[in-house]
């Protein structure tokens, strides 16, 4: 009886087949990149040799003004900052008046600015941070519409006049002082 054989033998030639195949790939690869070595340093070493008389300097480039869209930005999303008015020379000087109640001991909080974007609120609240001045944004809903205060305080009373006078040269309005329930 003829059995058909297995075919355990063929499938040993096969997986050695692929084997070979696999390292002959490998070996191709790493030729390859041996070669490319090879010929960068011979291409440093060639230039390395060159006479450096002959070499040109290269121009020397004009650095580059910033280009600033900040200014072009603004009309197109209709936060043009408020007319100046005209005044008096000198009343900028003047430290914003105070209410003669102000007490000490109490505590108050003012409002620096109130907006419909939240994103000028936050930028309001990044630049009182940059004066080191600490604030929160409350959003609250008037009318309908949803508006940012920027809110400073509570503070005590002592304080208030000094940074409404740091605010006020650094061109940041504020409100009057209101006592804090808390």
């Amino acid at each position: 009886m003829n059995r058909p054989r297995s075919s355990g033998g063929n499938r040993g030639a096969k997986w050695a087949l692929l084997i070979a195949l696999v390292l002959l790939v490998g070996m191709v690869v790493l030729l390859a990149r041996l070669t490319a070595e090879n010929n960068s340093q011979s291409s440093d070493a060639s230039s390395a040799q060159t006479d450096t008389r002959s070499v040109e300097k290269p121009q020397e480039k004009q650095p580059v003004s910033p280009e600033f869209q900040f200014y072009t930005l603004l009309p197109e999303e209709g936060n043009q900052p408020p007319r100046p008015t005209e005044e008096a020379p000198g009343a900028r000087d003047e430290p914003p008046t105070e209410p003669s109640e102000l007490k000490s001991e109490a505590r108050y909080v003012l409002q620096a600015g109130s907006f419909s974007k939240a994103r000028d609120a936050e930028a309001r609240k990044a630049e009182l941070a940059m004066l080191g001045v600490e604030s929160r944004i409350d959003p609250v809903d008037v009318s309908g519409r949803r508006y940012h205060r920027v809110i400073l305080g509570p503070l005590p009373g002592k304080d208030v006049t000094a940074l409404r006078r740091q605010l006020d040269q650094a061109g940041i309005e504020t409100t009057e002082p209101r006592r804090s329930d808390g």
